[in-house]
């Protein structure tokens, strides 16, 4: 099989290993989908070679199945978690393997999904409804659910209004999702082409980051409230940039509901004082257990909801390189290899 490495620097290879065998309880995937994520990025641009395939964001086909696989069968369309736990401890059996002692995260410390074949275990799988894409089973292994988990945790209602800051793959992700809930979505970004994104995928409006984005959300919200209540119901921040999070508080109402996925800047900017003033309610958001795969699959089945008009480029493996560096680049929404 062929497979991406990355060897330092910003520099990708393309190898040739033997395909991986599935064990007890696993099973091998002919990966038809793998998108290219943000924390593959940061590896990417490490100084360090990393030997291993990366990609962990796998969709399609169960091609072979190990001794004791009890629920899948060849041909079976899957989308797989990307965090491998132990599978007994209190975590992994609440289905929060990212937080298992043991995790072990596809393309990190085990062969990823750029590449032809993926072994995972078979609890990590979760089938693909008729109607649910390759692409969306990609989505659905990491940035679809993230954004999902995060739209939960805050237990988002129809016909409110929600504002997503940073407007990549996840940001787009909390866009489709959000509208499809039945939200009003607004979203902020500093890049014009992701402004635009943003309304493709749904959003009602979309304001440049440089502008006046407290006012902005204040309007968005219910303009019939008082001024202490203006601003919009939740707000979801993935950009993890400290300018933006300084503005999430001022730009959600009263009783508004904060939920926090950007990893980037370690500065303070939040005043416990004013989270109290404002009543507000701040969570953070990392990854989701699994069992969510399979409740938001059920919800792209049930509502025809597809994070396809996120993807503004498709490589085969072969060009996976460049794939990389597009990616890389930020010049448009997701990149998807396909196979």
């Amino acid at each position: 099989m062929k497979g991406l490495v990355f060897r330092g620097d910003r520099r990708c290879e393309l190898i040739e290993r033997d395909a991986p065998e599935p064990g007890f309880g696993e099973v091998r995937v002919r990966i038809r989908a793998s998108g290219v994520c943000g924390s593959d990025l940061s590896v990417y641009r490490a100084p360090f070679i990393n030997d291993e395939i990366k990609g962990h964001e796998p969709s399609g086909e169960v091609e072979k199945v190990g001794p004791g696989v009890r629920h899948l069968a060849v041909g079976d369309r899957v989308g797989i978690h990307h965090h491998i736990g132990c599978g007994v401890c209190l975590w992994c059996v609440r289905g929060e393997t990212v937080a298992c002692a043991e995790d072990r995260c596809i393309g990190m410390a085990v062969p990823g999904s750029f590449g032809e074949y993926v072994v995972a275990p078979e609890r990590n799988c979760v089938k693909l409804p008729e109607r649910v894409s390759f692409v969306d089973g990609a989505f659905m292994a990491c940035v679809g659910t993230t954004a999902f988990a995060a739209l939960r945790r805050l237990g988002a209602m129809p016909h409110e209004t929600l504002a997503v800051f940073g407007l990549g793959p996840v940001g787009l992700s909390c866009v489709i999702l959000g509208k499809a809930l039945g939200l009003r979505v607004i979203g902020m970004d500093v890049a014009s082409h992701r402004l635009e994104l943003a309304l493709r995928c749904g959003a009602r409006e979309a304001v440049d980051g440089r502008e006046d984005v407290v006012a902005a959300l204040q309007r968005f919200g219910d303009p019939g409230r008082n001024d202490h209540l203006r601003g919009v119901d939740y707000l979801i921040e993935t950009s993890g940039s400290a300018p933006a999070r300084r503005l999430m508080l001022p730009g959600i109402r009263r009783g508004g509901k904060i939920a926090i996925l950007g990893v980037g800047s370690d500065e303070e900017v939040l005043n416990p004082s004013h989270i109290h003033g404002k009543a507000a309610t701040i969570v953070g958001s990392v990854v989701f257990p699994i069992g969510w795969m399979w409740d938001l699959a059920k919800m792209l089945e049930v509502s025809g909801t597809s994070f396809e008009p996120a993807v503004t480029h498709r490589f085969t493996l072969d060009d996976g390189a460049e794939a990389i560096r597009v990616a890389d680049a930020a010049e448009g929404g997701k990149v998807v290899i396909e196979g």
